[in-house]
């Protein structure tokens, strides 16, 4: 046996070491005290090493020549902003994304841009229905937003790809500054002048969607999509409510469309300032070297990986039918509201408003129900809400008799308390759900969509989501119109609904059996 070290006498008694003098060895001489725990636990989360290094094995030790799983490479600022704070009693909570700067500045960027781009649009509207006396022109002022995203639509996705996307939303933003100095340095527009701008801004607007959604993919790890997006599509909400319905028409009033356009650059030029600022993340897979293809073959590779992809596939017909759905109730609400509710076509806004408190708690949930029930079921399952609320609106007096004889629902006092009919309250309950179901369709959708999607296609995917939405669209916009005519309000929003329940059935059945699944992580 080894020699006993001498243990001291009861008199004397060792003293103990010194905490600094441990903690100055340690300092001095690294290596000289090894922890007795395993490699593999000092890296935490995104600290992990990426590409063909040592990773942590499941028993705690390190695997040495074993490729890394592809993960999106993240800015250091917010890898450290998205790990888990804890409270006192030990439980983790993820701190907001807003606490990111890069985070918050992209989001800083998309709110003044959309400020802006929604104070123009509607300074645009009221110049058209001032200039002319005719309905279709208002439908041609519609039609531009729909012409540049078909001409426009796919080439803005792959120039999102090929172009560093930090400058490309910068001098985009310069341009649309440029743009409002050329219209406010003018003379009085006309109403060809009025379409070429809107047209103009739409064009814009082809090139710097896609880029700046995949700019977020980038700067956002992959499991806050969701957050991220929600976060995004409340910065949308919120520049609708300040830009269109607060400041323009105030603007307006006070200094005419002139004073609109000066603050829309405003807009434009702080948003271009905000993307300045954002690091520069571009990833080095632009600089791979490619085949040669013809343009036919790289303005469709958008549309080929979201249809070999069943989950891109799933989302994006999803969010696509929503905005059918929407597309076609726009045309069927006013006469909706004089011929089944009884009130003046002019009360739609006051009718549907509580659906943008939907909205904005569709935004709240979407993360939540993301995480508890999956992406997939989430999205499906709120389309077919929104698709029920859209039929209920058919059925919106046997929906009061229920409310009131079964649910036992004072809707007739609180009416007649407020001086409203009761089946407007019905109405205003249900576009309630249906602004949730829309939100969440939205957000879980992009989030598949940004998730599946690998760098090199993300931007053309989002093009290509965008292009089937406006095609799909134009058709049940026109026929819906003629068919209210035709049958009446009621059938057509039962139609409406049955249609968007018919064709998600189709296209879930169509992706699952000619979609293959692919792995975006061997592709990105």
């Amino acid at each position: 046996m080894p020699p006993q070290p001498p243990q001291p006498s009861n008199g004397l008694r060792r003293p103990k070491a010194q905490p600094i003098r441990r903690r100055d060895q340690r300092s001095m001489v690294p290596s000289a005290a090894p922890r007795h725990r395993p490699e593999g636990n000092r890296l935490r989360g995104s600290q992990r090493q990426i590409g063909f290094t040592a990773i942590s094995a499941p028993d705690g030790g390190s695997t040495p020549n074993q490729p890394a799983p592809a993960v999106e490479r993240t800015p250091g600022r917010l890898r450290r902003a998205s790990r888990p704070f804890r409270r006192r009693g030990g439980m983790p909570v993820t701190p907001s994304l807003l606490n990111d700067p890069d985070f918050r500045t992209l989001w800083l960027s998309r709110l003044m841009s959309q400020i802006g781009q929604g104070a123009f649009l509607y300074a645009m509207l009221i110049l058209v229905v001032d200039l002319s006396d005719r309905s279709i022109f208002n439908s041609l002022f519609v039609l531009c937003s729909i012409i540049p995203s078909i001409a426009f639509g796919l080439a803005g996705g792959v120039v999102a790809d090929a172009v560093p996307r930090r400058s490309m939303l910068t001098l985009l933003n310069a341009f649309r500054f440029i743009f409002m100095l050329f219209i406010i340095s003018a003379p009085e527009p006309s109403l060809g002048d009025v379409f070429a701008a809107t047209l103009g801004i739409w064009v814009i607007h082809q090139f710097y969607s896609p880029s700046e959604s995949s700019l977020l993919a980038t700067l956002v790890p992959s499991s806050r999509y969701t957050t991220a997006q929600s976060l995004f599509n409340l910065a949308l909400t919120i520049s609708q409510a300040v830009g269109m319905v607060m400041l323009a028409p105030l603007l307006l009033l006070a200094g005419g469309p002139r004073l609109v356009f000066a603050f829309c650059g405003i807009m434009f030029l702080f948003a271009g300032a905000m993307t300045w600022l954002l690091p520069s993340v571009d990833n080095g897979y632009r600089r791979r070297m490619r085949p040669r293809r013809t343009l036919r073959d790289t303005l469709g590779e958008g549309w080929r990986f979201a249809r070999g992809d069943r989950q891109t596939f799933e989302a994006i017909m999803d969010d696509v039918l929503v905005g059918i759905g929407l597309s076609a109730l726009i045309v069927i609400v006013p006469y909706y509201l004089e011929r089944v509710l009884g009130t003046a076509k002019e009360n739609t806004v006051f009718v549907f408003a509580p659906a943008a408190l939907g909205l904005v708690l569709g935004l709240r949930v979407a993360p939540f129900l993301g995480r508890a029930i999956g992406e997939r079921v989430s999205a499906t399952a709120s389309l077919f809400v929104f698709a029920l609320c859209v039929g209920v609106l058919g059925f919106v007096d046997q929906t009061l008799e229920l409310l009131t004889n079964v649910f036992r629902l004072p809707l007739e006092r609180i009416g007649d308390v407020l001086s409203i009919s009761p089946l407007i309250l019905v109405a205003m309950l249900i576009s309630i759900p249906a602004g949730v179901a829309s939100a969440v369709v939205n957000v879980t959708a992009r989030s598949i969509l940004l998730s599946r999607a690998p760098n090199h296609v993300r931007g053309q995917v989002i093009a290509t989501q965008g292009l089937i939405g406006n095609l799909g669209a134009l058709i049940p916009t026109l026929l819906a119109g003629i068919a209210t005519d035709i049958f009446g309000v009621r059938p057509i929003a039962v139609a409406i609904a049955l249609s968007i329940m018919l064709v998600a059935l189709a296209a879930h059945m169509w992706g699952k059996r000619s979609a293959a699944p692919i792995e975006t992580a061997s592709l990105a």
